[in-house]
């Protein structure tokens, strides 16, 4: 990727390394005083262990060509990644020990080593060299991880004794818990490495425990994401809308598609939680997958179909109980799912149509309307495009491809 800085330096990404980006800085115009150079971000103990660049030069001349200089820079970040591994400092060009660049080592508590990872990560994100997105997810992850040591008695365990297997533990008691799918389960596994890489950057531990952990694989689930064609979403909903039995598996169907809110919020859901002067849904964060608070503008025809499914009943009570009616007590989140199967085989429908493909059905089809990832990403409250692309790429793949409207050539 290229791209132009204010003294219109070429900037070329060489490779990543352990969680570092090395780049390739090249000179509009080369001269002996303003040569080609490789920079990173590295920890500056001399600046109190905090990230700054690190640029190393001798890769190229007056004399040479762009071609030569970026095949110089690639041998020369290998070179570099290759005394990095081992202790080189860069900003004194001496080899330092373990554990001296922070105040942390291999013996050193998770817990202490898990808020100075967020205090640091924070420190980038007022310095804008992370987005709020990433802050948001770091936290997240690391709340869930502190859960998960507090429950094992693990806050004062050493960070180096940790291995794959307590990574594995520890996904495998949260994915039970919090009922992740499997693009959540390895987005969280991503959001762990990226702590872990952290801390053996800093050469607190040696080798990153995530590395070996499992990493869902999610290769022959595309079937999981089959989307409703129009004709069919048209005829469900007609279907849903005039069957008595159904109507509450009808609106719930609708808060799906409408607002992605997801099968097992929907079963906390209660009907103090909607504010009907304002017109808005506030689910509680520990109402929500997430664990953020989230806020839902109610259209009228939503208003209508919860006015009508909720009639009298007390504040206290679940939107979704026992077959899909308000009630005191909640229903299970597979609930919904069985209600869709009985009534798809009332009515003869494709066994491919599922009751949680509505909602990649409603991210297809607003990205057909014009909206933007970023948007449906929001609307879904995923931490990274990544997923929000995993639920609709098999789909997006089958779209004709249209030739370019611009008629310049």
């Amino acid at each position: 990727m290229k791209t132009k800085t204010a003294n219109r330096s070429e900037n070329i990404f060489i490779k990543e390394w352990n969680g570092t980006d090395f780049n390739l800085s090249i000179p509009t115009k080369i001269t002996n005083s303003n040569k080609p150079f490789i920079y990173f971000y590295w920890p500056n103990k001399l600046k109190g262990g905090n990230l700054d660049r690190a640029r190393k030069g001798g890769v190229g001349g007056i004399n040479d060509t762009r071609l030569k200089i970026k095949k110089n820079a690639q041998f020369a970040v290998d070179a570099i990644t290759q005394l990095l591994s081992k202790g080189w400092d860069p900003f004194t060009n001496e080899f330092v020990q373990a554990g001296i660049s922070i105040d942390l080592n291999a013996l050193s508590p998770i817990v202490k080593c898990c808020n100075h990872w967020i205090k640091h990560r924070e420190e980038r994100f007022e310095d804008k060299m992370i987005g709020k997105t990433a802050i948001k997810n770091n936290k997240i992850v690391i709340e869930h991880l502190k859960d998960w040591l507090t429950k094992h008695n693990y806050l004062s365990r050493k960070i180096g004794s940790f291995t794959s297997i307590d990574i594995d533990n520890f996904f495998g008691f949260k994915t039970k818990q919090r009922k992740w799918g499997k693009v959540t389960y390895n987005t969280y596994r991503s959001d762990l490495s990226t702590f872990f890489s952290y801390l053996k950057k800093y050469k607190v531990i040696s080798e990153n425990p995530v590395d070996d952990a499992i990493k869902k694989s999610t290769h022959k689930d595309s079937s999981r994401f089959i989307i409703y064609e129009e004709e069919e979403l048209q005829n469900m909903e007609l279907l849903l809308r005039d069957d008595p039995a159904y109507f509450g598996l009808y609106v719930a169907s609708k808060m799906l598609y409408s607002y992605n809110i997801r099968p097992i919020e929907m079963t906390r859901l209660q009907i103090h939680d909607i504010n009907w002067k304002r017109r808005i849904i506030t689910l509680p964060a520990n109402k929500t997958k997430n664990d953020q608070e989230a806020i839902f503008e109610l259209n009228e025809e939503m208003s209508e179909l919860l006015n009508k499914l909720i009639l009298n009943k007390p504040e206290a009570y679940f939107v979704f109980g026992h077959r899909c009616k308000p009630s005191s007590e909640p229903v299970n989140e597979q609930y919904f799912g069985q209600k869709f199967r009985a009534f798809r085989t009332k009515y003869k429908l494709s066994k491919h149509l599922k009751f949680y493909a509505l909602k990649h059905s409603s991210n297809f089809y607003d990205l057909e309307d014009g909206a933007s990832f970023y948007s449906i990403m929001e609307k879904n409250r995923h931490a990274s495009l990544q997923i929000t692309t995993a639920y609709i790429k098999q789909r997006l793949q089958k779209r004709i491809i249209q030739p370019t409207k611009n008629r310049r050539f």
